[in-house]
């Protein structure tokens, strides 16, 4: 059963009380200002709007029911809900992509991406894949914007776990704005092999320093159980965003491992360059 609290309800926060209409409507405003402030690039971006004519509708669902979990994975640490008695995060999470879409559809019908007189499925294509990247954008807005209390101390997850589920979501965020384009796809085909080979080592060395050298935050070791080195958590982290960069090239139809692996692969650790700094700003945001 859902609670519902009266429009007119007062709220008291911090050194002032107001409405909880008010309140609310503060809540979407600021997920709808994030998911623009994080994805307005890619609503911009022409190859969003091929992929969405060709993408697989059964892709396109099961790629949404991700980022709805992402997106409750996202509010576990800090999301456009500033107060914990407002959090139902599963709900939240729906709510994150109702914004994430109406975000999209004003900006595309505005662009004159989608208009009447396309088709509709088209459209409605399009304006699915776009919701991806704007409601994680709606589900991070505090952490983007400030003002907002991050819930990464009481998470309820291990240390250990909380690493994993940093790196993922990070790299997934971060590297939504380079999968979608050919950039990734250009560069492979200007490298040489030992080009290729040095772009792997250094994403895990920039992993490592930018998290355990730069020491942004301070961070116990001490607390975890197994990734307890430095140099396990760079290689650890940079297996998941390995893993993460294969599955957005093949959601956006650039290669898959059923490809020969002078295909896949190269562009796999181009685009794990990306999603590697992405996790690691992860594990240290989040």
């Amino acid at each position: 059963m859902i609670a519902v609290t009266p429009w007119s309800h007062p709220i008291h926060l911090d050194d002032e009380t107001v409405k909880a209409g008010t309140m609310e409507v503060r809540d979407i405003a600021q997920g709808f200002a994030g998911a623009l402030f994080i994805s307005l690039p890619l609503l911009f971006t022409m190859e969003m709007w091929q992929i969405a004519r060709t993408i697989p509708d059964v892709v396109l669902l099961g790629f949404l029911v991700v980022s709805l979990i992402f997106n409750r994975l996202f509010l576990q640490f800090a999301g456009f809900r500033c107060k914990e008695w407002q959090r139902s995060r599963w709900w939240d999470a729906l709510v994150t992509i109702g914004i994430g879409a109406v975000a999209s559809t004003v900006t595309l019908y505005m662009a004159g991406v989608i208009n009447t007189d396309i088709d509709t499925h088209l459209a409605i294509k399009t304006i699915a894949l776009e919701t991806v990247p704007t409601s994680m954008g709606a589900a991070v807005a505090v952490n983007q914007l400030g003002g907002g209390d991050s819930g990464s101390d009481d998470s309820g997850m291990s240390r250990d776990l909380g690493v994993i589920v940093g790196t993922v979501l990070g790299a997934f965020l971060f590297s939504f704005n380079i999968a979608p384009t050919m950039e990734t796809r250009v560069i492979v085909q200007m490298q040489n092999w030992w080009q290729t080979g040095a772009t792997f080592v250094l994403s895990i060395g920039v992993s490592y320093l930018m998290v355990s050298v730069a020491q942004f935050s301070e961070r116990d070791m001490s607390k975890r159980k197994v990734i307890n080195a430095a140099w396990l958590e760079a290689l650890v982290s940079y297996l998941f965003a390995f893993f993460i960069s294969m599955m957005l090239l093949w959601v956006f139809q650039y290669s898959t491992p059923m490809d020969p692996l002078e295909v896949w692969l190269p562009q796999t650790i181009v685009l794990a360059y990306v999603t590697t700094l992405g996790g690691a700003a992860g594990r240290l945001i989040l």
